[in-house]
């Protein structure tokens, strides 16, 4: 019998899943109408949002094949075959796709991510005196140390070549593939839903394809998170404490790579907090310290090694995390509402880069800022309407930019020359393959919302804690990036996550359909 306090926590946790459903199918019903892109070409990459409002008939229709596409694959070609079996072909050729694109592109860092490579090899070589500066981008953004430091960790061990890292996302690429197969076999226990889920992550490669070659922590990081995802799973599957050891450092690492998984963390330590209360044991209870433990060893070595090698407290350098919610709701300058302009760096060069004049300076901005909201709400709903709009309805969730040759065809002969022989790779960043592919991307995302808004109203019936972890970290990263800074690349990541719920739905559509055409044969 459910105590009153299991009841609450079923209750909550059903109809927070109906919302999380209804989200994510808006979204899915928008994309048929709307898409957002860049106009930008091979060496301009312009990150400026525009849109395109259409009734996507053509976009239905073709969507509607490809789940007919996936039901006869399931019931026809793949239905004796293990969908282990499936995904690790699909594995290879991907690592395969993945190394010739990188190798054909060689796109070297430029801005942000050249920072970041000039910074690891200066502590590669020891360089302290580059940190100290008020003019040193570790200073302002310390928190890209952890990258940087794993970065020189690479150089170190490898040599000074950027591409090492951006074959390390190829790998880790695979890796996510693999490992969201795994947690879909944990939390659905289907094997038609993985044969699904295969299929949809042989569709997903593209993105990565694409992504690899972009120089940061967003790939890297998420092999992390979902890692500890993983482990957490395994804990409430097998309850076992030890695994919570690893869920703690695979996602302290996760953050110091890329802090913006602390939204994964919070996804966590909710769900350990139903499970706490729903088993309430006296024994469950230390869960908390086991988890908390191994996560502040790992920050707190870090911590050390951050001040031992740039000689900086972080106490007392970086831009407030307060001042992104500001940039996050600034009026908007050469971009979309709601991504990045110069605000934060600009507010605390005003501030002399002090740390608490600079949040306090963005506390009364914020303020004011809601002010002007609550006195022009058109204002607002056109200022919100276009961030989400820009952040979740391009359906190339701005992987195809991240290879543009760019700067790099602009003011480095030596490159333009190299990539101009490369017809094909242009062509599918800034020329009629490009095109194509964002056609394909259009329909892609559309089959995902919707299908993977049905599966989590499915899980909504189940009370299943394991189901509902991964819809509970998509909210929590739609929810930040109404309030952060955001970009359309930065939710990547919730993205490919839904892909379990999106073949849970598919799945369950092709149940239902077989379910009617049977019952109406033999009414027959």
């Amino acid at each position: 019998m459910e105590s009153k306090i299991q009841k609450v926590i079923n209750f909550l946790l059903k109809y927070g899943l109906i919302i999380i459903s209804i989200i994510v199918g808006i979204i899915g019903i928008l994309s048929i109408f709307i898409t957002a892109y860049f106009n930008c070409t091979f060496y301009h990459p312009a990150e400026k949002t525009y849109f395109k409002y259409s009734i996507g008939i053509l976009q239905i229709l073709i969507s509607f094949l490809v789940f007919l596409l996936i039901a006869l694959l399931n019931k026809k070609l793949f239905n004796k075959i293990p969908s282990l079996a499936i995904l690790l072909p699909i594995l290879l050729v991907c690592m395969l796709v993945f190394i010739v694109w990188i190798n054909a592109m060689k796109l070297n860092p430029e801005t942000d991510q050249k920072m970041i490579h000039d910074m690891a090899i200066a502590i590669l070589n020891d360089n302290i005196s580059d940190f100290t500066s008020t003019a040193q981008y570790l200073f302002l953004y310390p928190f890209q140390f952890g990258l940087t430091l794993f970065i020189s960790i690479i150089y170190k061990l490898f040599g000074t070549n950027y591409l090492y890292i951006e074959y390390i996302n190829a790998i880790c690429s695979i890796i996510n593939m693999l490992i969201i197969y795994y947690i879909s076999k944990i939390i659905f226990k289907n094997e038609n839903v993985q044969k699904a889920l295969v299929i949809l992550l042989g569709g997903f490669s593209l993105y990565w394809m694409f992504f690899n070659v972009h120089f940061y922590g967003n790939i890297i990081g998420l092999t992390l998170a979902l890692t500890a995802l993983l482990f957490t799973l395994l804990y409430l599957e097998k309850d076992k404490f030890y695994y919570l050891i690893f869920t703690g450092i695979f996602i302290a690492l996760s953050i110091i790579i890329k802090t913006n998984y602390n939204i994964f963390l919070c996804g966590i330590i909710l769900i350990l907090l139903l499970d706490i209360i729903k088993k309430w044991k006296l024994k469950t209870l230390t869960i908390i310290p086991i988890f908390v433990i191994s996560y502040f060893i790992i920050n707190f070595s870090y911590n050390i090694i951050f001040q031992k090698l740039t000689n900086l407290d972080t106490s007392t350098c970086g831009v407030p995390m307060i001042s992104y919610i500001y940039m996050g709701m600034s009026e908007p300058t050469d971009l979309s509402a709601g991504w990045y302009n110069s605000s934060t760096v600009d507010l605390f060069r005003e501030n002399n880069y002090n740390v608490k004049e600079t949040s306090n300076s963005s506390k009364k901005l914020i303020g004011n800022r809601l002010i002007y909201f609550s006195q022009n709400p058109k204002t607002f709903m056109q200022y919100y309407s276009e961030k989400i709009g820009s952040t979740w309805l391009n359906p190339t969730f701005q992987t195809i930019w991240c290879s543009l040759p760019g700067v790099r065809y602009r003011y480095y002969e030596e490159y333009a020359n190299y990539i101009s022989y490369h017809e094909k790779a242009l062509s599918m960043v800034g020329g009629n393959l490009a095109k194509v592919e964002e056609n394909y991307f259009d329909i892609y995302q559309i089959l995902i919302f919707i299908f993977a808004a049905l599966g989590i109203f499915k899980v909504s019936k189940n009370f299943d804690l394991k189901q509902s972890i991964i819809p509970i970290i998509f909210i929590g990263g739609f929810v930040f990036h109404i309030l952060w800074e955001t970009k359309a690349i930065y939710v990547i990541q919730y993205y490919f996550i839904l892909l379990p719920y999106a073949a849970l739905g598919i799945n369950y559509t092709i149940e239902k359909l077989e379910n009617f055409y049977n019952k109406k044969r033999m009414n027959n």
